[in-house]
């Protein structure tokens, strides 16, 4: 079953509202003691973990939608929100990672599309409906190639991008939390996405007659 939760980060600023003019003051991160940066790194660290050894693709969606949510507490600190208004070099890094989500979203969709397929297809083979199998397996691919689409687009993400282009400290580190973020989540995506599409291919596959 899918799982019901859909929570995006809302960054603080978009890109269009960083031309506004700013009060520029010396602004600190928190300590790398602080809770949320502590709790942000645990859960990077229980994605990892579960990503060497993936059971339970539940357990997977469950590490991914916690590390996100912890995230979103850590770029809503003011300290972290007043050098994301500041900062240009981010920008990049920061749109990875709202594609890192939407993609992770649009698998949660599809999670819900190939479940019913499924279910479609079970129900065809029961009542013996060749034309409704065939219709069923027709959509059935269609949602597995878009898994495939998903997953090609998180690989790219679990690539290092844009952080060489950082040079101010503050930037540095929440470039550096972000972008393990990013690389944590989409490895464990690839995962759970390579893992859910070809547990349903054998689950169709042995339906067949």
């Amino acid at each position: 079953m899918a799982p019901s939760f859909a929570r995006s980060i809302s960054l603080p600023l978009s890109p269009s509202h960083k031309k506004a003019s700013y009060h520029v003051r010396s602004v600190s991160l928190p300590c790398q003691s602080h809770p949320i940066i502590s709790s942000v790194e645990e859960q990077i660290q229980a994605i990892r973990t579960w990503v060497a050894n993936p059971e339970g693709s539940s357990a997977g969606l469950a590490q991914i939608e916690m590390l996100h949510i912890t995230l979103e507490d850590f770029l809503q600190l003011p300290q972290t929100q007043e050098t994301l208004c500041q900062a240009t070099s981010l920008d990049q890094l920061l749109d990875d990672l709202l594609q890192q989500i939407d993609t992770y979203d649009s698998f949660v969709s599809t999670i819900i599309d190939l479940s019913q397929c499924n279910s479609e297809v079970q129900s065809a083979v029961r009542r013996q409906d060749g034309v409704q199998m065939v219709s069923s397996l027709r959509s059935q691919g269609q949602v597995e190639k878009e898994i495939t689409r998903l997953t090609s687009i998180l690989k790219v993400l679990t690539k290092c991008r844009h952080f060489a282009l950082v040079s101010d400290t503050k930037e540095m580190e929440i470039a550096g939390i972000v972008m393990d973020a990013i690389r944590a989540t989409s490895f464990a995506s690839v995962a759970l996405f390579t893992g859910i599409r070809a547990l349903s291919s054998k689950v169709t596959t042995s339906l067949k007659p």
